[in-house]
């Protein structure tokens, strides 16, 4: 029985290996580091915006209610400002002024290099759409997601 469970285990760890190498060489296959801040230029305007810039440019697309509408949402631990206007939840980090290993640092840091943010580390995983030091959640947003999702990351780029 243990030499059963022992080559059980060992064609098991292989079988694991070779789907695990399969997956890295396809062609589809893009590392997530890759996907970060995709289409983000360093020198857009966006990165000079206040977060009432970014929601009237979208709210004047149509995509969102009036900015005035906006319920400022808990940010300490997160971000510097957080807003929810239409169901979407809209985030800003103040680059300059952000505590070198706060919170709210670690957040930022997390959405840029894995592409998702652990909610004060206790394991709620959200993954909001990045744009500069803007992020945008679409979990709870109630029109079309995928043209806000655009809008959002055209904010501030430039043309």
């Amino acid at each position: 029985m243990k030499r059963f469970t022992i080559i059980f285990s060992i064609l098991l760890a292989l079988g694991f290996g070779t789907v695990l190498a399969y997956v890295a060489a396809s062609p589809e296959f893009v590392p997530p580091s890759q996907l970060i801040g995709e289409g983000e230029d360093p020198d857009a305007p966006i990165w000079d915006m206040t977060m009432d810039e970014v929601l009237a440019e979208i709210a004047a697309r149509g995509l969102i209610d009036d900015p005035s509408a906006a319920i400022s949402l808990a940010s300490d631990g997160l971000c510097n400002d957080a807003r929810k206007i239409s169901g979407a939840e809209f985030y800003w980090w103040d680059l300059d002024n952000l505590k070198e290993d706060s919170q709210e640092e670690t957040a930022y840091k997390s959405l840029k290099a894995e592409g998702f943010i652990n909610l004060y580390g206790n394991g709620h995983i959200v993954s909001p759409v990045p744009n500069g030091p803007f992020a945008l959640l679409l979990d709870f947003y109630e029109g079309d997601a995928k043209a806000l999702e655009q809008a959002f990351r055209a904010v501030g780029q430039a043309e």
